[in-house]
C-alpha cells in the first residue's frame, strides 16, 4: 500500500462498518491489501470473518462502492479470500456474473 491513492482508498475502507458486528473494517482487518496498477486502477483484497459468511457479496459490494467514491479511482477489482465460494463472490462483486454451464 505504498502509493498515495492506495493509501486514501485504504483509509476510506477502514471506516466502513461491518453489519454483522457493527465494528469498523479497520478494527476487524477485513481489507488485507490495496494496490494500484495501472494508474487509477485499484485492486482490493478482503477476507470474510467466516468461511460461510452470508454477507460476503454485500461486503465486497460495499468495498467496491466506497473505493469508487475516492477521487482518482477509475476502476476497482475486488477479490475475496477466506470464503468457501471465493470465486463466485469475486464474479458477482465485480459484475462478471456466473460462469456459463457447459453443455453435454
Amino acid at each position: 500500500m505504498g502509493n498515495e491513492l492506495a493509501k486514501r482508498v485504504s483509509e476510506r475502507l477502514d471506516e466502513l462498518v461491518d453489519e454483522e458486528t457493527t465494528r469498523r473494517f479497520g478494527e476487524l482487518n477485513i481489507v488485507t491489501d490495496v494496490s494500484e496498477a495501472p494508474v487509477g486502477s485499484v485492486r482490493i483484497k478482503f477476507r470474510t470473518l467466516s468461511a460461510y459468511s452470508p454477507t460476503a457479496v454485500d461486503i465486497g459490494r460495499n468495498i467496491r462502492e466506497a473505493a469508487m467514491s475516492v477521487d482518482g479511482v477509475k476502476s476497482v477489482r475486488v477479490e475475496c479470500g477466506g470464503h468457501m465460494m471465493d470465486e463466485l463472490v469475486d464474479r458477482i462483486v465485480n459484475g462478471e456474473g456466473p460462469k456459463p454451464k457447459k453443455s453435454k
